[in-house]
């Protein structure tokens, strides 16, 4: 069963990014979300999680935004990541799992990771110049987001359908409330 982890974004993103596929008819095998720890390592056994969810209780929340979409190539379109604690978690996840160096370079993992959020890959039905449209498209409906604070991490499971799915949160640690005195 694969695993990732990744952080979901608040409910009005996650609505408009999935408006968008629906609009141009594309589907995905999950949700909109951010990839904190591809698979490598995350095996069947399970024994990594309480590593995970050790990690996520001394991580404190953050803000993270998301930028302008872009492209891998012509193949996935994204919004990109800003957010420089995304990259501390990640590198703290692949060091508590360990993944042997080739399974990190097979998920795109250390320095190869790039932190995005997937609105859409192309696939065999879709022709250059229909990516090309959703591209635009994107670069005019998909651009403008408010940073939102990221209070936790979810594990994501594939299941029966095929489809990834979140199956546990995992809490960051709170961040502190400021009193501020006049």
């Amino acid at each position: 069963m694969p695993f990732f982890v990744a952080v979901l974004p608040p409910p009005h993103v996650m609505n408009q990014i999935q408006s968008f596929r629906q609009k141009w008819g594309y589907s995905e095998a999950s949700p909109p979300h951010v990839t904190v720890k591809a698979p490598s390592g995350l095996t069947a056994t399970e024994d990594w999680v309480p590593k995970i969810e050790q990690i996520c209780r001394g991580f404190p929340a953050f803000e993270l935004k998301l930028g302008a979409p872009a492209t891998f190539g012509s193949t996935v379109l994204f919004n990109t990541v800003l957010c420089k604690e995304i990259i501390t978690l990640h590198l703290l996840l692949v060091d508590a799992i360990k993944p042997s160096i080739q399974e990190q370079k097979k998920h795109y993992e250390v320095t190869d990771f790039i932190p995005h959020l997937t609105i859409v890959q192309k696939n065999s039905q879709m022709t250059d110049d229909q990516f090309l449209n959703i591209k635009r498209d994107a670069e005019h409906t998909l651009d403008e987001y408010e940073p939102f604070i990221v209070p936790s991490v979810h594990i994501f499971s594939m299941n029966m359908s095929h489809t990834y799915t979140p199956v546990l949160e995992l809490p960051l640690r709170p961040l502190k409330k400021r009193n501020f005195f006049i």
